[in-house]
């Protein structure tokens, strides 16, 4: 077993609780997403440069410190976040799954 890898046994009734839990919070993060991209997209279009271009000159402090491109910044980074949360709840869930199926 890894350094920070905790086993735990469930029995089939709450692993399936578990997986419903998780894709709860699955969906809603992927809700989360989405209205993240449409703000992100809303900046792109109001500024008119993509959001590498913008992060590259926000980096380098070309562009100030105005509080929408700090908003920005911010969703940004947020959605970085959501998208790490994302593959690890799907890759939980099908560990998960696979376990309950009799597969690992």
């Amino acid at each position: 077993m890894g350094k920070g890898v905790m086993t735990i046994e469930l029995n089939k009734k709450t692993a399936g609780l578990l997986t419903r839990v998780l894709d709860s919070e699955y969906r809603r993060l992927k809700l989360e997403l989405m209205l993240t991209e449409e703000k992100i997209k809303k900046f792109e279009n109001k500024y008119g440069m993509g959001s590498e271009v913008f992060l590259d000159k926000y980096i380098r402090g070309e562009l100030g410190d105005d509080e929408e491109f700090m908003e920005w910044y911010g969703e940004l980074r947020f959605l970085e976040s959501i998208r790490k949360e994302l593959e690890e709840l799907k890759n939980i869930e099908e560990r998960i799954s696979r376990k309950l199926r009799g597969k690992g």
